[in-house]
């Protein structure tokens, strides 16, 4: 059977031919758009600048260490008289200064060595070290409740310490 024989077929040809050419003017905006944008580089963080430079490795390993930070001042009590007033007073200030609301860690650290008995004992005296520190930092201005303390065992430590740590 032919097309000519069948008026629906006959009457669709036409019909068919003028979609496609409606399909392809629409389509010709897209497949230039398509065409022109094939050449560009998507912009990201390399596109405007050079490549970073890698940190080192010290600095990298230090970051990813787990615990506190760097102690801010570190007072080791190994039976003579210590003089931290000074250093402590220099700590405090330049701490305040760049962040007024500072929080402030006093974390007395006794050495893993000896009796439980001593070990307790240690801890007692460090208490009391850090209340006079804290006792020197408030009267240098920090807001007391600013002050926040802790004690832990350390068995790389020989004598007792008390490590503030400023956040």
């Amino acid at each position: 059977m032919s097309d000519s024989s069948n008026p629906s077929a006959a009457a669709t040809a036409p019909r068919r031919r003028a979609l496609d050419g409606r399909a392809m003017r629409r389509a010709a905006p897209l497949l230039l758009a398509a065409l022109a944008l094939a050449g560009c580089k998507i912009v990201d963080q390399t596109t405007f600048g050079a490549k970073p430079q890698t940190p080192p490795p010290d600095l990298l390993t230090r970051a990813l260490q787990p615990g506190p930070a760097v102690p801010l001042v570190t007072i080791i009590f190994n039976g003579g008289q210590i003089a931290y007033a000074q250093q402590l007073r220099l700590a405090v200030l330049m701490a305040e200064g760049r962040k007024p609301d500072a929080q402030y860690d006093l974390v007395t650290v006794v050495p893993a060595r000896g009796t439980p008995a001593e070990q307790v004992a240690a801890a007692k005296a460090g208490q009391s070290d850090a209340i006079t520190v804290a006792d020197e930092m408030n009267g240098l201005g920090v807001d007391p409740r600013n002050i926040h303390f802790s004690a832990r065992t350390d068995p790389d430590v020989r004598f007792r310490e008390l490590r503030i740590y400023v956040r």
